[in-house]
């Protein structure tokens, strides 16, 4: 089957299958027309048919997940289309920060042109931003010290020659300003030969975004790249002594959940935020030995997909200090805006609803713009740093990023498709035949959802597949001599042993407020650290439909069923 048919097949059954979830016939008659038509468009904005008059966090829910099977999918770009609406996004954003720039130049030469009011509140960004990040003279004798290595590609090598051990040479790629960091450094270390070559420019490239358009990221020459990297590290760890910890996103994703119940504070996101820091935005705020030195490490000039050009903005996405210098700006925004519970990640910000209005004249003054469809200043719904929150519930969905024929990713799908639906269901059935069909490798329960399909270690004891001896758990491969013919490929071997002596006490999901009540006896499983293991593990998370949503062991009883 292919990609795109396993993905409406996947949305039909899980549209038929609302039924059981009592939700509004006619939306789900009108999700079954979007779906039999492949109607794209619909599809992917099927959520702004929600009516908060007459629908409930059930409809929401079940709307944000139709959305999710398509919106971020893979299969459905089309790479030439995608490339060529991001260039338009790189060059619109181009205009938008020279505009900015030449708006703001009057104002860089004589301070009071601006209003009182705007004058006492760009005095307080700039006063923020230099408390935050302190000392200059501190940072430079620290600066050997907080350079680091990261494996991306740069803008003279592709990623599999940019490893981290490859860039660690003597011949560096670097803009001109640059050098004397650089020299500086190496010298510290013992190293005198140090050979540098100028590099002016960044290599603009295009990465998946969603289903209709990619985004630009420059890579940049790896010189430059150790020096953002630095700020990065050290700006950071001053963030933290000014409540904001970029290491996290949990304050952001509590705040979130805290509005959708009471609608005391609104969660704003900008578009394209990134690519919209203009330079004069960053002259007019930073220090200027902050300034002076966030200048000479960035790359004045781009060329690749984009073709090639001087930068209006002032760094764009691949730059190691952008992250940190957009939420420097937006945090002192808000500390403009006199907000006493403000957090700030990225361009994820949240404010008191009485301050949001002084918070959008203050960032379209600076040449932000507002993402309407990610901002949520009413209602019960709030969205941030990856969390959606329904009246304090989370209703996050389950995003297909890409479905291709290799076992890892089908385990994936499968792994994380499953705690969407309820026991026995039509997308149960069809999640099943997949497995079978595909002879999909089991495992038992773990954080990697791509080894394996994930099983309940009691069957996996019963299957062999996970033994015991003198307390420790080991992870084998078998076969069963049974009509269901299960297996463990080599990669979930290669994912055992890299952290083979690794254990943690296994909390089945059924043992905390489920309907299989079981007594809170744990046993061991294995947890994987690399980089195949996801971030996140669904099936931990409080659902809107807890009684009636399927649960690991509901799953492997499915699974072991006579077809």
């Amino acid at each position: 089957m292919e990609p795109i048919d396993i993905t409406y097949e996947v949305s039909r059954r899980y549209i038929q299958d609302l039924v059981q979830f009592g939700v509004d016939p006619a939306l789900i008659a009108l999700l079954n027309g979007y779906n039999r038509s492949r109607n794209l468009a619909g599809l992917t904005s099927c959520s702004s048919h929600f009516n908060s008059a007459k629908h409930s966090i059930i409809e929401w829910r079940s709307l944000r997940q139709v959305e999710a099977f398509f919106k971020k999918n893979s299969a459905f770009s089309s790479s030439a289309k995608c490339g060529e609406q991001a260039l338009i996004s790189f060059v619109e954003n181009e205009k938008i920060c020279s505009a900015t720039n030449r708006r703001l130049q009057p104002y860089l030469l004589d301070p009071y042109l601006m209003n009182n009011d705007l004058r006492i509140k760009v005095n307080k960004m700039r006063r923020y931003i230099c408390n935050v990040l302190g000392d200059f003279t501190h940072f430079l004798d620290s600066l050997p010290n907080l350079v680091r290595v990261t494996p991306g590609a740069t803008a003279n090598s592709n990623r599999q020659a940019s490893l981290p051990q490859l860039k660690m040479r003597l011949k560096l790629y670097a803009s001109h300003s640059c050098f004397k960091y650089l020299w500086s450094i190496y010298r510290i270390f013992g190293f005198d030969n140090l050979r540098l070559r100028d590099c002016k420019t960044n290599r603009v490239e295009f990465v998946p975004k969603n289903w209709k358009t990619d985004r630009t990221i420059a890579c940049e020459p790896e010189g430059n790249l150790f020096l953002q990297l630095a700020f990065d590290k050290y700006a950071k760890k001053r963030l933290r002594f000014f409540g904001i910890d970029l290491s996290d996103q949990s304050r952001n994703q509590n705040l979130a959940r805290h509005a959708s119940i009471y609608n005391d504070l609104v969660t704003v996101d900008f578009r394209c935020a990134s690519d919209t820091i203009s330079f004069n935005t960053v002259k007019l705020l930073f220090p200027f030995d902050w300034f002076n030195y966030l200048w000479d490490v960035r790359s004045p000039f781009y060329r690749g997909k984009a073709g090639s050009g001087c930068y209006s903005k002032f760094s764009s996405m691949g730059n190691g200090a952008t992250f940190c210098i957009e939420t420097l700006i937006f945090a002192a925004v808000c500390y403009a805006c006199n907000s006493k519970q403000f957090s700030v990640y990225g361009d994820d910000v949240i404010i008191e609803r009485e301050n949001y209005e002084e918070l959008l004249e203050l960032t379209h003054f600076l040449g932000f713009s507002i993402n309407s469809e990610k901002t949520f200043t009413d209602g019960p719904f709030r969205e941030s740093c990856g969390l959606d929150s329904f009246n304090g519930t989370d209703v996050t969905p389950i995003y297909i990023r890409n479905i291709d024929s290799r076992k890892a990713i089908l385990c994936h799908l499968i792994n994380s498709l499953v705690y969407t639906t309820f026991p026995r269901s039509t997308l149960m059935q069809f999640l099943k035949k997949l497995t079978l069909d595909n002879k999909l490798p089991l495992v038992p329960f773990q954080e990697s959802t791509l080894s394996g399909i994930l099983i309940d270690p009691d069957k996996a004891r019963s299957l062999r597949i996970l033994t015991s001896r003198h307390g420790i758990d080991y992870f084998r491969a078998y076969t069963a001599k049974c009509r269901f013919r299960t297996f463990v490929d080599s990669r979930g071997y290669y994912l055992w042993f890299l952290r083979k002596n690794s254990q943690v006490l296994f909390n089945s999901p059924w043992e905390v407020g489920s309907i299989h009540e079981r007594s809170s006896q744990t046993s061991k499983a294995p947890v994987f650290d690399h980089v195949y293991v996801r971030k996140r593990v669904h099936w931990y998370r409080n659902r809107p439909m807890e009684d009636t949503n399927c649960n690991l062991l509901d799953w492997t009883s499915f699974l072991f069923e006579e077809r």
